[in-house]
């Protein structure tokens, strides 16, 4: 079973995802922030992130570097109600793997872990 772990400062986005990837047979962990992500991390395997960039205390941008100094290859899916092009390029140049915008399409973004994972050669 894949472990996930979902960071968005939104608890209502965070049951919304944790639910949908429960019921797809996923263990998940969740986080408020990178701060809280990183601790998560240090203490659990994980298999693949999904994250927000706008959180307080560490965005999804900072916790995407922070994580890629220690881990380069655990694929990171980020979602996000930013839309410009130049949000998803400076996601990208940070070290993410795909980016979703909000609302997320559920069945899309299943899609999109099984594709990183199969990826990833979990």
């Amino acid at each position: 079973m894949f472990r996930v772990l979902v960071i968005d400062d939104d608890k209502n986005i965070r049951f919304f995802i944790k639910e949908a990837l429960e019921l797809n047979k996923y263990t998940v962990f969740t986080a408020n922030n990178g701060v809280e992500a990183l601790k998560v991390l240090e203490d659990t395997h994980i298999d693949l992130v999904i994250v927000d960039i706008m959180m307080p205390q560490m965005d999804g941008y900072q916790f995407t570097k922070e994580l890629r100094l220690v881990n380069e290859t655990m694929p990171i899916l980020m979602v996000s109600a930013k839309q410009l092009s130049e949000d998803r390029k400076k996601g990208f140049l940070v070290g993410i793997d795909d980016y979703m915008t909000k609302p997320i399409d559920l069945e899309e973004m299943l899609l999109r872990i099984k594709a990183l994972l199969r990826r990833a050669k979990i």
